[in-house]
């Protein structure tokens, strides 16, 4: 049976995360976890973790996706965002994987890509249409997002903020080094990956998903409800929340943009 897993670092007090990870546990969701504090293990209890010095949102969720194709051969798909968002209330995640994978086999890029690399991965969807691509590797080439969240105005249209990763994307992104950009910290990694998924004709959106970001800015839980100023929480340690750090990485964005994202390319 196809896996889905929660990739996610986490800083939170376990007391505020577990209801969250727990919602996606219900869901039919295997969790894995970027720790930087072990005591905090057992209390969360994930299906998987590293403890490590934090080092950034790309490096940490391209390290959980790693460890996770290595030790489960039926992870398929990989779920990114943070542990203030919530999984979809109306589909399992067994559900959610099997209509991605028919998709991506469906509506695969009618050009191989250049792709070389024999398949990791055993399509699964029956009588699968893609003949012009091979469905082993086209059912799970691919990005998710679920864009149901109208937040801050329906922020996410323009990001791929808790994108579904396919594994076959994920083994050849960037040259096979992981399907985020790892030279971001904080902002704008969910913005190239937006980009380079689209660049490269495996994104799909889904407004009729949705997983709601329960931010600090976030006003209600009303699935459009506004943004509104307010002091990040106090297990935000990094820079990923200041003006400086924003205008550093939009110029990292901008520049790999206009390069059109030298290094993204799929083995």
């Amino acid at each position: 049976m196809s896996a889905v897993w929660l990739c996610i670092p986490s800083a939170r007090p376990p007391k505020q995360a577990n209801p969250v990870l727990q919602k996606w546990r219900d869901m039919g969701y295997k969790i894995a976890l970027w720790l930087d504090d072990r005591s905090n293990l057992g209390a969360l209890s994930p299906d998987g973790f590293i403890c490590a010095e934090y080092r950034g949102y790309a490096f940490a969720v391209n390290e959980l996706i790693r460890t996770c194709i290595s030790a489960d051969p039926d992870a398929e798909w990989f779920v990114i965002g943070g542990d203030d968002t919530l999984p979809d209330p109306n589909k399992r995640a067994d559900e959610i994987a099997r209509e991605c994978s028919e998709h991506f086999c469906r509506y695969a890029p009618s050009t191989d890509l250049g792709l070389s690399v024999v398949p990791t991965y055993k399509c699964q969807v029956p009588g699968c249409v893609a003949a012009h691509i091979d469905n082993a590797r086209a059912a799970t080439l691919g990005v998710m997002q679920p864009t149901g969240d109208r937040y801050a105005g329906g922020q996410i249209d323009r990001i791929c903020g808790s994108a579904w990763i396919g594994r076959e994307f994920a083994t050849r992104a960037y040259r096979g080094n992981g399907p985020l950009w790892p030279g971001y910290t904080h902002m704008f990694v969910d913005e190239e990956l937006q980009e380079v998924a689209k660049k490269y004709g495996v994104l799909w959106q889904r407004p009729d998903l949705t997983q709601l970001h329960m931010q600090y800015c976030r006003e209600s839980a009303a699935i459009d409800s506004p943004a509104k100023e307010a002091k990040p929480p106090d297990h935000i340690t990094h820079d990923g929340y200041t003006s400086e750090h924003w205008e550093k990485y939009q110029k990292i964005f901008n520049e790999r943009k206009a390069a059109e994202f030298l290094g993204s390319e799929l083995l």
